[in-house]
């Protein structure tokens, strides 16, 4: 509330009521922003290998926080699974019911991004969100040409020190990149390099 200069409110807004108040278009500023920016998949939100148990409809359930789901096309070479509202769905087959009714088994995912709790973020991580939220916010609802330029360059400055954080997280080299597989830099992935390089 800062940011448009209003004075901080005393208790939240129930965003569920649908109430047009400063406080409640804030609030699902900032709940929009935190999905957006969690959805782009961090080390602190993505974990590899996840095991997805069938449900007794034969049925492979999501939890709700989840925001992206791949799967490993090696692994799974005559299926293609995807994320189709909360479930696992067979593109190949066309169903959901992928599980063999005899012995069902365990699908592992490759990658899994989820939205964390809040206080489950790490700093750098609050502090962009927070400042791209009010950023937006304002350029909503105030369309203030100074607000939104400070706000821009403070949301530049807090996005390069989340991206520092997330890259101190990875174990980055030279040769062969980072242990996700990407390189240091856009566009230079020392991993894969070779499978583009002519003779």
């Amino acid at each position: 509330m800062a940011v448009i200069g209003e004075a901080p409110i005393s208790q939240f807004s129930d965003i569920l009521a649908n109430e047009i108040t400063d406080s409640a278009l804030a609030q699902r500023t900032l709940n929009e922003v935190n999905s957006d920016v969690q959805a782009e998949g961090w080390t602190f939100n993505t974990d590899n290998g996840v095991k997805i148990q069938p449900d007794q409809d034969l049925e492979y359930p999501l939890p709700g926080n989840v925001l992206r789901i791949t799967f490993a096309p090696s692994q799974y070479a005559d299926c293609q699974y995807v994320a189709r509202g909360n479930r696992i769905w067979d593109r190949n087959a066309k169903t959901y019911k992928i599980a063999d009714p005899q012995s069902p088994q365990v699908i592992i995912a490759d990658t899994v991004v989820s939205k964390l709790e809040w206080d489950e973020l790490p700093y750098q991580a609050q502090q962009y969100i927070t400042i791209r939220a009010a950023r937006i916010y304002s350029d909503r609802f105030t369309l203030s040409n100074v607000i939104f330029t400070y706000t821009t360059q403070d949301e530049e400055t807090a996005r390069a020190q989340l991206i520092r954080g997330e890259e101190s997280q990875l174990y980055s080299n030279l040769l062969w990149g980072n242990d996700r597989g990407m390189g240091q830099g856009l566009g230079y992935v020392p991993a894969q390099g070779r499978m583009y390089r002519r003779n």
